[in-house]
């Protein structure tokens, strides 16, 4: 009796198995293609902070350090090397390379003070070159004790703009 109850659980537990395989292998996401073609886009972005941004004193090479960061698909496509006062207006335009479909910008900004106990807040507008309203509106808020405010401001590119 006890080999024929081992045989039936050996049979199940592999037959469950065998299943959740097959499961995973039908709900596996199609692979994007890495090669895809890209579109060139034309973007205007407009930044705003509640704090004043200085230097990041602990960038690993203070030479190199911003005190605002823009980064696409982990390359700096943007920054600004010298103080921001809080509620200036930071315009940059972008001639980028884009994949249709899901991208996102990586903002980054480094308070003046970074000891300040008030929580910090980055507005990000972005708009499609020659238009008026905003794709993509993003508030970025960090904690009254954190060094950095980075947030991602997500973005779609159309499969129509392909057709441009």
């Amino acid at each position: 009796m006890r080999i024929v109850i081992a045989t039936l659980s050996a049979v199940l537990i592999l037959g469950i198995t065998w299943l959740y395989q097959q499961t995973l292998a039908e709900n596996q996401l199609p692979v994007r293609n890495v090669e895809a073609e890209r579109i060139a886009e034309s973007y205007h972005l407009q930044i705003t902070a509640t704090f004043n941004a200085g230097i990041d004193p602990f960038a690993e090479d203070v030479s190199d350090a911003a005190s605002l960061t823009v980064s696409y698909e982990g390359q700096p496509v943007y920054s600004v090397n010298q103080p921001i006062a809080a509620g200036e207006v930071i315009e940059c335009d972008l001639e980028l390379e884009l994949r249709p479909g899901q991208n996102e910008f990586l903002v980054q900004m480094s308070p003046a003070n970074a000891s300040d106990s008030v929580p910090k807040a980055v507005q990000v507008e972005l708009f499609r070159r020659g238009y008026d309203q905003a794709i993509e509106s993003r508030t970025i808020w960090a904690g009254a004790s954190e060094s950095l405010v980075v947030g991602r401001v997500p973005f779609e590119v159309p499969e129509r703009a392909v057709q441009e």
